[in-house]
């Protein structure tokens, strides 16, 4: 069975905007969720990364490994909660394999 914080280390996010979408433009990048300790810190990378928009609107235009959190409706193309990270703590704090839940 695999344990929480082993399939953290799998889940990957490809982080674009839909400005550039609509531009035609894929520019993006594949995020290890495992290289952020929370939410806040992914999101000022994320900016960082499209820091030549003003206010940059995310779109998630892929993920991999993140079924789990999909099946919450906690991750989709334009949506990733804040929760995720806690969530993921809570979990692995808990000692349980991800399999259970």
């Amino acid at each position: 069975m695999a344990n929480l914080t082993n399939c953290l280390d799998a889940m990957c996010i490809y982080v674009g905007t839909y400005k550039k979408d609509n531009e035609g433009s894929l520019f993006g990048e594949w995020l290890n969720l495992a290289d952020y300790s929370n939410y806040d810190e992914l999101i000022k990378v994320m900016k960082k990364l499209h820091n030549d928009e003003d206010d940059p609107e995310f779109m998630l235009q892929d993920y991999e490994n993140c079924s789990f959190f999909e099946k919450l409706g906690l991750i989709g193309e334009s949506y990733m909660s804040d929760e995720m990270f806690e969530i993921v703590h809570q979990i692995n704090d808990s000692g349980h394999d991800l399999e259970v839940f």
